[in-house]
């Protein structure tokens, strides 16, 4: 049987491996938690020691956000060793992740090509990227600067993509709208996802038990009329006025509103929202366990966010509004527009 091992750093990335591996059960799946703060574990990497559905054969959570120069360093080399460790002892023939910058997956791509065996290399719908591009990829910063850095400090086996996905590693890539990638994936082997793999008893079973142990119930979720999502709190530090926006944009609501932070907040409340009465849902709740539970009347609002391409594509049927923060692109909003999203 062959083996694939499926690289994820966010709860999109997680939702999207299991519904592929679920379909792919001719092979043995494996898990590995990436790009994670170092300390404590992960509440989903716990939760994931806990699913009896799981379609993962076994699990592992490599710290990737590292604290202390020199000392980084090291920690940086300990790293590797495991994962050469753990990627020779797989042997796996296709290798999957959800941003094809991240170290961990190209240099286990390299020692897994190292080892004279053939390796599929697999791009995991990322969200607003996979359709727009990423910018910063080909600017002088990632293509010169960064790009000889890391040849320098990890070798030759580095490959700066032109965006995310688009990376010499990346073979195939599995998205939810094919006919709307950037133009640099369309050279890749193109995989349609399928919505219907979101529904599975294995990601029902996950979902409630980020529920549970948040303390959400079903009924909590179903009853609202309004959710707003919100963006990494670097938005917030470059747009001081995102505060009052919000508040602006609440108090032009009806019915019952509720807030979810980035799961990747330093905190819970990073707007300080909640002593106005405003209700959150906890930020480690995945957007993925929420969204099937939500009624079909509710409206979800966000900014440039991945949570309103999901909703277009999983709940077609809800309405779904992103409101611009500052950082207008065309692009962005071409896209939205193509998919039938609001901009206000």
């Amino acid at each position: 049987m062959s083996c694939s091992v499926y690289f994820v750093s966010t709860l999109l990335h997680l939702f999207t491996a299991t519904a592929i591996a679920g379909e792919r059960k001719h092979e043995t799946a494996v898990l590995v938690f990436i790009d994670q703060p170092e300390g404590a574990t992960p509440q989903i990497v716990t939760l994931v020691e806990q699913w009896k559905l799981s379609p993962f054969a076994e699990q592992h959570l490599f710290f990737g956000r590292l604290k202390g120069g020199l000392n980084k360093l090291k920690k940086r080399r300990r790293l590797f060793h495991n994962l050469k460790g753990l990627i020779e002892r797989l042997a796996p023939d296709h290798i999957f992740v959800g941003n094809d910058r991240r170290i961990e997956f190209q240099y286990a791509m390299h020692i897994a090509s190292s080892n004279a065996k053939t390796v599929t290399g697999h791009y995991m719908d990322e969200g607003t990227f996979t359709y727009v591009g990423r910018e910063a990829s080909s600017g002088v910063g990632d293509v010169v600067v960064d790009n000889l850095l890391k040849k320098l400090f990890y070798g030759a086996w580095w490959k700066n993509p032109a965006t995310v996905g688009a990376s010499g590693w990346i073979n195939e890539i599995h998205v939810a709208f094919p006919t709307l990638i950037d133009a640099r994936l369309r050279a890749k082997t193109v995989h349609c996802l399928s919505a219907a793999s979101f529904q599975s008893a294995s990601l029902k079973q996950l979902s409630q038990m980020m529920l549970q142990v948040n303390g959400v119930t079903k009924e909590q979720i179903y009853g609202l009329d309004v959710l707003i999502t919100l963006p990494h709190e670097s938005l917030f530090e470059k747009n001081p006025d995102y505060r009052d926006k919000i508040l602006a944009l609440i108090a032009g609501l009806e019915g019952a509103v509720a807030v979810k932070y980035h799961p990747r907040n330093s905190g819970e409340d990073a707007l300080n929202l909640q002593p106005l009465g405003i209700q959150l849902l906890p930020s480690s709740i995945s957007y993925e366990a929420i969204l099937p539970l939500l009624n079909s009347d509710v409206t979800v609002v966000g900014d440039v966010s991945s949570t309103l391409l999901l909703t277009r594509w999983l709940r077609p049927e809800v309405k779904t509004i992103s409101y611009r923060n500052g950082t207008e692109n065309k692009n962005f909003e071409q896209l939205f527009s193509n998919l039938g999203i609001q901009v206000l």
